[in-house]
C-alpha cells in the first residue's frame, strides 16, 4: 500500500526526528502527543515548521482519531505510550510502525535499556516493527545493535536507542511510503522476554551477594538520572534498607572482580539519615 500522509504519535526527540524526515522528502504529516507534558519539544517544532499538532490524552478520543481514518496513511509510533486497540489494527487504511527500544524478542514490554544493562548483555538496541496485538509482536522492519559500554547508564542507553532509531527511520522511510519496505517475522521461541512498566530489577534491591560487576550492573540499569522511571534502589544496611543516593565504580583492579561478591570487597558505605552512597572497588 502506497503511503498519502503520515501521523506520527509520540514525543520527545524520536518524534522530533521521524517528523524533520517526513518534512525532508514533502511527506503530508500531522502530529500527535498523548502524554501530557509542561513543555512538548514536539509541539514546539510543529508550530515552528506549520505541521498541525494535537495532544489528545483521552484514549477513546486517540482510537476515533485512527478509525475516522480512511486515506492509506503510515502511523508512526514514536516514543508512544498509547497501545493501539484492535479495531484500530485492523483498520485496513492504516499502516501502524512501532519503535521499541530492544532487540526483540528480548525485552519486550517496558524499559528494554534497563534490562539490558542489569542482564549484563554486551550487546542493546532498537527495533522497528509492524505494530500487532499482542504488544511487540509484529513484523520487524529494522534492527539496529548498540554496544553497551562497561558504565554506561540505563538513560545514556535508552538515549542512544533514540538517536539511532531516527537514523534508522530515515533510511527505510522510502521504502514505508511504497510498501516495498522487508517484513522479518519476530522469532515465537527462544531469547524472548517481557517486562510490565511494574517490573524492576531485582525488585529494586541491591544484593550484597553479587559479583561486583553484577551489583554495578543493577545500579546501572536503575538510573535514569533525574527522571524517575523507578523508585530509587535501596541496599539492606543492619537490618534495615537504605536508598542508595550515589554510587560510583572504581577499577584498581577489574580481572580481582569475577565471581566476588560485594561483601568479599573493599567497599565504602556512607549513610545520611536513610539514604546510602556506594564506593564499589574490587581491590
Amino acid at each position: 500500500m502506497k503511503t498519502e500522509s503520515v501521523v506520527i504519535i509520540g514525543t520527545g526527540r524520536l518524534a522530533c526526528g521521524c517528523l524533520e524526515a517526513c518534512l525532508a522528502r514533502s511527506l503530508p504529516v500531522r502530529c500527535v502527543e498523548s502524554e501530557k507534558l509542561v513543555f512538548s519539544p514536539l509541539g514546539a517544532l510543529c508550530r515552528k515548521r506549520g505541521v498541525s499538532y494535537e495532544m489528545i490524552l483521552e484514549r477513546d478520543r486517540l482510537a476515533s482519531l485512527f478509525l475516522s481514518i480512511t486515506a492509506p496513511t503510515l502511523v508512526v509510533s514514536a516514543f508512544n505510550y498509547f497501545i493501539f486497540p484492535k479495531a484500530v489494527l485492523e483498520n485496513g487504511a492504516l499502516n501502524v510502525i512501532n519503535y521499541h527500544p530492544s532487540l526483540l524478542p528480548r525485552h519486550r514490554g517496558r524499559n528494554g535499556p534497563s534490562w539490558s544493562i542489569y542482564e549484563m548483555e554486551p550487546v542493546a538496541g532498537m527495533t522497528w516493527h509492524e505494530a500487532r496485538s499482542p504488544v511487540d509482536t509484529g513484523d520487524i522492519i529494522v534492527q539496529k545493535s548498540i554496544q553497551i559500554g562497561q558504565d554506561m547508564t540505563a538513560l545514556e542507553l535508552a538515549q542512544e536507542t533514540l538517536n539511532v532509531a531516527a537514523e534508522a527511520f530515515e533510511e527505510v522511510l522510502p521504502s514505508l511510503v511504497d510498501g516495498s519496505y522487508p517484513r522479518l517475522p519476530l522469532p515465537r521461541a527462544g531469547e524472548a522476554s517481557f517486562h510490565r512498566s511494574t517490573d524492576v530489577p531485582n525488585g529494586g534491591v541491591l544484593d550484597l551477594g553479587w559479583a561486583v560487576e553484577k551489583a554495578y550492573a543493577f545500579l546501572r540499569a536503575m538510573d535514569y538520572g533525574k527522571f524517575r522511571v523507578f523508585p530509587p534502589p535501596r541496599v539492606g544496611f543492619l537490618g534495615t534498607q537504605a536508598e542508595v543516593a550515589g554510587y560510583r565504580m572504581q577499577r584498581d583492579c577489574p580481572s580481582a572482580a569475577g565471581g566476588r561478591s560485594i561483601a568479599m570487597l573493599n567497599k565504602q558505605m556512607t549513610m545520611q539519615g536513610d539514604r546510602a552512597r556506594l564506593l564499589l572497588n574490587c581491590q
